[in-house]
C-alpha cells in the first residue's frame, strides 16, 4: 500500500474511534463530577453533625463532673468538724482543698462560706500553684449575686451561674477570664444550714474543649448563649458582646438574621442558605435539682430574674462557609478538568495504536513466531544444562569440579562475557567474599574489573539476605544510587544478573553474570533459569559436603583404629612390665626372707668356726704334750691312734676349719649380694657405690662363670 494512502486510512480510523470515545469519556467525568458534589456534601452534613452531637455530650459531661466535685467537698469530713467547731479543722479543711485544686487544675477559687458571705476557706489556683489564701485576706461576698442565689437553696440543690467573664473591682478581668461559678448549701448534723460551697470553674476548659472539635475543620464552631451572643465566635473581637457596653449589637441575629430566625425557634437542625450551611443544636447543661439566674453585670449587684432548667441552654452553631463550599468544588473540578485532559491524550494515543496495531498485526505475529523458536531453543539449552549438571554430580563429587562446571555451562547457555561463583563470608558485621570459579568469554580481550559485589553495599546486602538482583542497564537502573552506578560504571559492568545460592548446610555462595561490552537485557526465561540453576547446585554442594564430610570421617576412624591399636600394644607392654615388675617383686621379697633366715645360723656358724679352731689347736697342742710327757703309751691307744691316723688328722683338721671357714664367708657373701640386690631395706632415695651392687651381681652368678661340657666360661675383666 502507497505511503499516502496508507497515511490517509490511519487518520480517518483514527477520528472513527477517537471522537466518539472523547465524548463518552466528557460525559462520564460529568457524572462523576456531580455524584462527587452531592456525596461530599452529603459527607460534610453528617459530619458536622457529628460534630455538634459530640460536642453536646462533652459540654454536659464537663458539667456533671463538676458537680460531682462540688458535692464531693460539700461532704467532706473536715468541713463538717468545721461546722461543729472542732479546732484546728479549718487548717486541715484548707490542705485538703489545697491538694484537690492542684489534683484537678480546673478551679480559679474553691471557697467555703458562712451564712454571713464571709469566707472561711478559700484557695487559689494562682496560675497553676494553689495557695491558702491567709485568714486576714479573706473577703465577705454576702452582695454577690451568687452567694446569695446559692444560700436560698435546700439541701442537695445545685446552683450553676452563666458562663460569663470574671469581674473584679467593678471591671472586666484582663486577660479575659471566662468563669462559671457552681454552689451547694451546706448544712451540719442538725440539719441546719451553716453556709455555702462555691467553685468557681474556667469556662476557658470548656471552650477549649469546643475549639479542639473544630480543629483542622473546614468549618466553623460557635457557641451561643440564650440571646444569641457569642460566648465562642470566629472572630475574637465579637465574643461577649453582653459584657462590653460597646459591643451590644454584636451578635448572630445581627450577622446572620435568616439563619438566626430558624436556629432561635428550633432546638436542632441543619439547613443551607446563601450564606452557608448551618448546622445547630440546643444544648441544656443543667438537670433536675439544679438552679440558675440570670446573673449582674456589675460585681455587686443582685441577679435580675431566676432561670429554671430548660431556660439554661446554649447554641452549638456549626457554619461552613460558601468559601469553603466553592473552594472544595473548584478544587474538584479542576482535577477532574485534568483527569479529562488526561484521559482524551490516553484515548488519543490509545487509537492511534489501536489502528496502528491492525496495519502492523502481520509483523507482530512474524516476530512472535521467532520468539517462540527462541524461546523453544532456550529451553532446550536449559534442558542439556540441567543434564550436563546432573551427570556432572553423578560422576564427581568433588565440589571444585561441579563450580566449574556451572559456570562453564551457565556462560556458554546465555552468551555472556563472564560467569563467576564466589563463597560469601560474614564475619561480626563485615562480608567478604572469595572468589572459587569463573569462566570468560574466549574473545574477551580485555578483563573486567573486580567483583561488584565487593564493592557495592546495596549488592553486597541483597545478597546476603537472599535476594535476585536483574540489573539490564546499570546506568540508568533506578534500584542503585547515584555512587554505586558510577561505580559500577567505572569498573566496566554494563548488565548484571545476581543469584544467591543457599545451601541446607548454611553456606552461602552466590553466582554472577556479567556483561561488559554491551547491554544484555534479562529475560524472565533466563531469569528463572538461574534460579533453577542455582537450586540445583545448592542440592550438589550438600552432597559434596556429605561425601567430604563421610571421607572425613572414615579417615578420622582410621586414624582412632590406629590409636586404638597403639594404645593396645602400649597396654599389653606396660601390663607385661607390671608383671615382670610384680615378679622382681615378690621374688625380691623371697630372696630378701631366703637372705634373713640363712644369714642367722651362718653368721652363727662363721662365728663359732673361730673358737672351733682355736679349741682344736689346743687340744692337738695338749696331745702333743700328752705324747712327748708319756712315752710309752698302752697298746689299745696306740690302736686307737692308729685307727684315726692322729698325726693325719692333725694336720688336716686345720686345714677342714680354714676351708669350712672359707665356706661359711662365702655363704655370708652370698646372702649380703642377695641382700644388696633386693635392697627391700633401703626405701629412700640416696647415693651407692655402684661397683657393690656390680660385684653383689657377679658374686650371684659366680657359678654360670664356669667352664662346664657345654659352656666354654666366662672371664671377667674389671677396668
Amino acid at each position: 500500500m502507497p505511503p499516502q494512502i496508507h497515511s490517509r486510512v490511519l487518520i480517518k480510523n483514527f477520528l472513527t474511534v477517537f471522537l466518539p470515545l472523547s465524548a463518552l469519556v466528557g460525559v462520564v467525568i460529568g457524572t462523576i463530577y456531580y455524584q462527587q458534589i452531592q456525596t461530599e456534601q452529603v459527607l460534610l452534613k453528617t459530619n458536622e453533625l457529628r460534630k455538634v452531637d459530640l460536642e453536646t455530650k462533652v459540654i454536659s459531661g464537663d458539667f456533671h463532673s463538676v458537680v460531682s466535685d462540688l458535692m464531693v467537698i460539700s461532704k467532706q469530713n473536715e468541713l463538717q468538724k468545721v461546722l461543729e467547731g472542732v479546732n484546728g479543722q479549718q487548717q486541715a479543711l484548707s490542705q485538703e482543698l489545697l491538694l484537690f485544686s492542684g489534683y484537678k487544675k480546673l478551679y480559679d477559687q474553691i471557697r467555703f462560706l458562712d451564712r454571713s458571705g464571709k469566707e472561711v476557706v478559700r484557695v487559689n489556683f494562682n496560675k497553676g500553684e494553689p495557695t491558702i489564701v491567709p485568714e486576714e485576706k479573706l473577703q465577705v461576698q454576702a452582695k454577690r449575686y451568687w452567694f446569695n442565689d446559692t444560700l436560698r437553696l435546700n439541701q442537695g440543690q445545685v446552683f450553676v451561674s452563666p458562663l460569663d467573664l470574671n469581674i473584679e473591682r467593678g471591671q472586666v478581668e484582663q486577660p479575659l477570664k471566662p468563669m462559671i461559678r457552681f454552689g451547694t448549701p451546706v448544712f451540719d448534723r442538725r440539719g441546719e444550714k451553716r453556709g455555702i460551697v462555691v467553685l468557681n470553674y474556667f469556662g476557658t476548659k470548656l471552650l477549649d474543649n469546643f475549639n479542639q472539635a473544630f480543629a483542622n475543620a473546614s468549618s466553623q464552631g460557635m457557641l451561643l448563649n440564650a440571646d444569641g451572643y457569642w460566648l465562642k465566635g470566629a472572630k475574637p473581637e465579637d465574643e461577649w458582646g453582653f459584657m462590653f457596653p460597646n459591643r451590644k449589637n454584636r451578635t448572630f441575629g445581627q450577622a446572620f438574621p435568616q439563619a438566626w430566625q430558624q436556629i432561635s425557634q428550633k432546638e436542632s437542625g441543619q439547613f443551607q442558605t446563601a450564606e452557608g450551611i448551618f448546622t445547630f443544636t440546643t444544648v441544656y447543661p443543667l438537670v433536675e435539682g439544679q438552679k440558675s439566674s440570670t446573673g449582674a453585670g456589675q460585681a455587686f449587684a443582685p441577679s435580675q430574674n431566676q432561670i429554671d432548667t430548660k431556660s439554661y441552654h446554649w447554641k452549638i452553631v456549626s457554619w461552613v462557609s460558601p468559601e469553603t463550599l466553592t473552594t472544595k468544588s473548584n478544587r474538584f473540578l479542576s482535577q477532574l478538568l485534568l483527569l479529562y485532559a488526561g484521559l482524551v491524550g490516553l484515548t488519543g494515543i490509545g487509537s492511534w495504536l489501536l489502528v496502528r496495531a491492525s496495519v502492523n498485526r502481520n509483523m507482530a505475529q512474524l516476530e512472535l513466531r521467532q520468539s517462540e523458536l527462541e524461546l523453544r531453543k532456550l529451553v532446550e539449552r536449559e534442558k542439556i544444562l540441567k543434564t550436563r549438571l546432573s551427570s556432572q554430580i553423578r560422576n564427581s563429587l568433588d565440589l571444585n569440579t561441579i563450580l566449574s562446571t556451572v559456570v562453564v555451562e551457565v556462560r556458554e547457555l546465555l552468551q555472556i562475557d563472564r560467569c563467576q561463583f564466589f563463597w560469601c563470608h560474614q564475619e561480626d558485621e563485615s562480608t567478604s567474599l572469595e572468589l572459587s570459579q569463573q569462566a570468560c568469554a574466549p574473545d574477551l580481550t580485555e578483563p573486567l574489573g573486580c567483583s561488584p559485589i565487593q564493592n557495592v553495599e546495596a549488592l553486597s546486602e541483597a545478597v546476603m539476605q537472599g535476594n535476585l538482583l536483574c540489573f539490564d542497564d546499570i546506568a540508568t537502573d533506578s534500584w542503585l544510587d547515584f555512587k554505586s552506578r558510577n561505580l559500577l560504571v567505572t569498573l566496566g559492568f554494563k548488565s548484571l544478573l545476581i543469584v544467591s545460592v543457599q545451601t541446607q548446610s548454611g553456606r552461602l555462595g552466590v553466582i554472577v553474570c556479567e556483561h561488559s561490552r554491551e547491554l544484555r537485557p534479562w529475560s524472565d526465561d533466563e531469569v528463572e533459569i538461574i534460579r533453577g540453576v542455582a537450586d540445583q547446585l545448592a542440592i550438589a554442594i550438600d552432597q559434596a559436603q556429605l561425601y567430604n564430610q563421610s571421607r572425613a570421617a572414615t579417615a578420622a576412624a582410621t586414624i582412632q583404629a590406629e590409636q586404638l591399636n597403639q594404645v593396645l600394644h602400649n597396654l599389653k607392654e606396660t601390663q607385661a612390665q607390671l608383671i615382670q615388675t610384680e615378679k622382681m617383686s615378690s621374688l625380691g621379697q623371697l630372696v630378701a626372707g631366703v637372705a634373713h633366715e640363712i644369714n642367722n645360723p651362718v653368721n652363727f656358724i662363721y662365728g663359732n668356726l673361730t673358737h672351733v679352731s682355736e679349741y682344736t689347736l689346743g687340744l692337738l697342742e695338749l696331745v702333743e704334750l700328752y705324747q712327748q710327757s708319756n712315752a710309752h703309751s698302752t697298746p689299745e691307744v696306740e690302736a686307737h691312734i692308729e685307727a684315726i691316723d692322729l698325726d693325719f688328722m692333725a694336720e688336716d683338721l686345720p686345714k677342714i676349719l680354714i676351708s669350712m671357714k672359707m665356706g661359711a664367708n662365702r655363704i655370708r657373701e652370698i646372702v649380703l649380694s642377695l641382700r644388696n640386690f633386693s635392697r627391700l631395706d633401703e626405701a629412700d632415695m640416696k647415693p651407692v657405690n655402684i661397683h657393690e651392687g656390680i660385684d653383689s651381681t657377679l658374686l650371684i652368678l659366680q657359678n654360670r662363670f664356669k667352664q662346664t661340657s657345654g659352656n666354654n666360661g666366662i672371664e671377667i675383666v674389671k677396668e
